[in-house]
């Protein structure tokens, strides 16, 4: 596997939002390693406790206009009309990790897909896609 590429390695690279169910300390780390911007929910929300258990009709509306690329594990935000309309009305792009794996399986699923991510979060129209070893595939509802 090739080393992920550093945010200098882009024009203008786009910036991470971590969900609380995405924010492993593990990958916030790799990427702020890499010089990427990582925003979180303690960011968006002004502190901790005031982003803990915020409901998922809530964040994305925060984020939109943003054009950062949001790292999730919650696929099930595509099995409720309520959060999934949130996600669409904030036209953000989220990639989603399983929800089962460990910490080394995300930090490599984000470095193996990290130049895909940057690309579609820079060049295409914001969509739900789902992280893979053989890459990133749209995740359709």
């Amino acid at each position: 596997m090739s080393e992920p590429p550093h945010a200098s390695s882009w024009a203008a690279p786009p910036e991470f939002y971590l969900d609380e169910n995405a924010g492993i300390r593990s990958v916030r780390k790799l990427l702020l390693d890499l010089g990427y911007v990582v925003h979180t929910p303690a960011e968006l929300f002004g502190a901790r406790k005031n982003a803990c258990g915020a409901p998922d009709e809530v964040w994305p509306a925060r984020l939109a206009g943003s054009g950062w690329a949001v790292l999730n594990r919650d696929v099930a935000i595509t099995r409720r009309p309520s959060e999934f309309a949130a996600y669409r009305r904030a036209k953000v792009h989220m990639f989603y990790l399983p929800g089962e794996a460990r910490r080394d399986e995300l930090c490599e699923l984000v470095e193996i897909n990290l130049a895909d991510i940057c690309v579609l979060t820079v060049t295409k129209s914001p969509r739900l896609w789902r992280l893979t070893r053989t890459g990133i595939k749209p995740l359709d509802r």
